[in-house]
């Protein structure tokens, strides 16, 4: 409650600074002191009573809104910043108020202008409109009303030519926020295209641009802290190596277009078996790297065996004969060694997986290799 009263220097909370309701509060400073001052002047036509209930209801709602920003209820709107309702209970005073005030009724009705000034800049302009209209249509209202029953109280033609003034001044004022309006809007478009651009740039920063997957740079950032926390007994984790059989044969077979097509599908078949704190990168070419977080080496060995079996059965739009296979070498981090020493021994696995016929998964354990499957070569 304290952070949301005041910040730590005394001042106020930072959603009620950026609300117009401070500004509103100061508005209704000077519309209240224009009012005292048609009291002293005798143009208050009900006397002193009458003025000072007025005043106490137009400031009871500010209060009631500075309670809401205080008490954190803004965060239920929609608008945080309350400015549609703030503007209108500061119209509806301002009204009042001109009803009551013979003489200098357009004295007290330019505060208006300072009531608007937020909208500009916050209100969508069907809702700047709404107000502004709701404004000058009342304000006549009061003075057809005041016609009826104390035509003694005013001269309708200065009235009338002052109702005129404010509805064209009012409209001036619509026009401006029209065209800060439209600006607003080009900003939003073009701020939003810039924040998809900068999204763009990132996911290329991080991203393979083929697969999708992460590049070899941010998977290295990535295996660096979950390193961190292996460290630290937090987690174990594991390592897939992973290297499509023959690859070049299939460029130089069916051409790169196909072969880009091998990678896409592979990447993936991949990322269907990742859980959301796993990831998968390429490394370059047809060498890929998965990482299990909270795995082991059985784990990590069961999921390679499951991306292993199901590669041959990938089929491609581009190559419907195609058939293809994948080499996986596995190991699982062992507390103190560097992250080259854990991608040594998996590469030492995919070497051995290599080298023993092909489309088939290779362990590594204290820095040896073990054989899981014997299946047969491509």
């Amino acid at each position: 409650m304290t952070e949301q009263m005041l910040t730590s220097n005394g001042s106020a909370p930072a959603t009620m600074r950026r609300s117009p309701l401070l500004a509103s509060l100061l508005g209704a400073l000077a519309h209240t002191l224009v009012c005292w001052l048609a009291l002293q002047l005798d143009f208050f036509r009900e006397g002193g009573e009458l003025f000072y209930q007025i005043i106490a209801v137009v400031w009871s709602g500010y209060l009631g809104f500075f309670a809401c920003f205080v008490l954190g209820l803004n965060r239920h709107f929609r608008d945080t910043s309350m400015t549609l309702p703030i503007m209108l209970w500061a119209t509806f005073g301002l009204l009042l108020t001109a009803y009551y005030i013979d003489q200098v009724r357009l004295c007290v009705m330019i505060l208006f202008f300072a009531i608007l000034q937020p909208g500009v800049f916050r209100l969508r302009f069907p809702s700047f409109v709404a107000v502004s209209a709701l404004c000058v249509g009342l304000y006549g209202v009061i003075i057809w009303r005041l016609s009826v029953t104390h035509p003694e109280a005013l001269d309708m033609t200065a009235e009338l030519i002052q109702w005129a003034v404010f509805t064209l001044i009012t409209a001036g004022v619509v026009v401006v926020a029209a065209e800060i309006s439209s600006i607003r809007q080009q900003l939003g478009s073009r701020n939003g295209q810039l924040a998809g651009l900068v999204d763009r740039i990132q996911e290329m920063a991080i991203r393979d641009e083929l697969t999708g997957l992460y590049n070899r740079r941010h998977a290295v950032e990535r295996m660096v802290k979950v390193r961190e926390m292996a460290n630290r007994n937090a987690l174990d984790f594991a390592v897939a190596y992973l290297d499509l059989d023959f690859f070049k044969r299939v460029n130089d077979t069916y051409g790169h277009n196909v072969g880009d097509e091998v990678l896409r599908s592979f990447a993936a078949l991949m990322g269907e078996q990742l859980s959301g704190r796993d990831f998968a990168a390429r490394l370059g070419g047809e060498e890929f790297l998965i990482v299990l977080v909270k795995s082991d080496l059985e784990n990590c060995a069961q999921l390679a065996e499951r991306v292993r079996s199901a590669v041959p059965a990938l089929r491609f739009a581009s190559a419907s004969d195609l058939s293809v296979t994948v080499s996986i070498g596995v190991a699982q981090f062992s507390a103190g060694e560097s992250l080259d020493q854990l991608l040594a021994r998996a590469d030492d696995a995919l070497y051995k997986a290599k080298h023993s016929g092909r489309n088939q998964v290779c362990l590594a354990a204290d820095g040896a290799t073990t054989s899981e499957t014997e299946e047969g070569t491509e």
